[in-house]
């Protein structure tokens, strides 16, 4: 992927946009690497292209990332909008929030990661304390009593009989 990013910054703008490499189309390629990094990319979208391969001229790669999975591995991080980490896009951001959620059994999902790793996690936990509630306290309200309406009786309608003469 990193060689794919690396062709996406050297190329000129115009030529990602109307030309084909290696790779194949341009386009689908922007479109790739944009979802790989970013998450979701709209390949019907033609407006959003150029804002597409602008964020991916100017993403900078972590360089020092601490943390590495297994094989191809790809995980969802749901405490950060649910983007999708791979190999090619984990930041020490990423790893620490995918594992802040359930550190015993995640850490199992990576091949490398800093002896510190605990406290690491530990201190991006810090970063997500929410000091006043998001919602409002809701107190419980007290309980009503609706009185039972009768309804009135029917009275049974008299059936005509014909009588035949």
């Amino acid at each position: 992927m990193i060689d794919k990013v690396l062709h996406i910054k050297d190329t000129n703008t115009e030529d990602l946009l109307n030309g084909e490499s290696s790779y194949g189309s341009n386009l689908d390629l922007v479109i790739e690497v944009y979802s790989s990094l970013f998450d979701k990319a709209c390949g019907s979208c033609p407006s959003k292209f150029i804002g597409y391969i602008n964020k991916i001229k100017n993403y900078e790669m972590e360089n020092e990332c601490l943390y590495r999975l297994r094989g191809s591995a790809q995980v969802i991080v749901t405490k950060l909008g649910n983007k999708t980490m791979t190999n090619h896009n984990i930041t020490n951001e990423l790893a620490e929030a995918f594992l802040s959620t359930n550190t015993v059994n995640r850490i199992a999902a990576f091949q490398t990661y800093p002896k510190d790793w605990e406290e690491r996690v530990a201190a991006y936990g810090v970063k997500d304390v929410i000091t006043e509630p998001s919602e409002p306290v809701l107190e419980p309200l007290e309980e009503v009593v609706v009185p039972k309406v009768s309804k009135p009786k029917r009275t049974p309608k008299k059936r005509a009989i014909n009588k035949k003469k």
